[in-house]
């Protein structure tokens, strides 16, 4: 029985095509964990100066008068993006 070169030539080219395909499932997966990942983290960002948003709003009367533009112009922007 003779070898065929066509048909192992055509079987490598299959399993290097299943390797890049699997390299780029696997890249993918990975970049869509470390979105999640850096989505939570952000998150936990947005969470942490919302409380830091209405503590200070507490002590808003002592600011100055600057101070209380400054703050209300922030205020409004952190507000309207989240």
């Amino acid at each position: 029985m003779p070898f065929d070169f066509a048909k192992a030539i055509e079987k490598l080219g299959e399993a290097v095509s299943s390797g890049f395909s699997y390299a780029e499932r696997c890249k993918k997966s990975q970049l869509e964990t470390e979105i999640i990942k850096d989505r939570k983290k952000l998150q936990t960002g947005i969470d942490c100066a919302e409380h830091i948003i209405l503590i200070s709003y507490k002590y808003f009367s002592q600011f100055s008068e600057e101070d209380q533009e400054d703050y209300i112009k922030y205020f409004k922007k952190f507000w309207g993006n989240n």
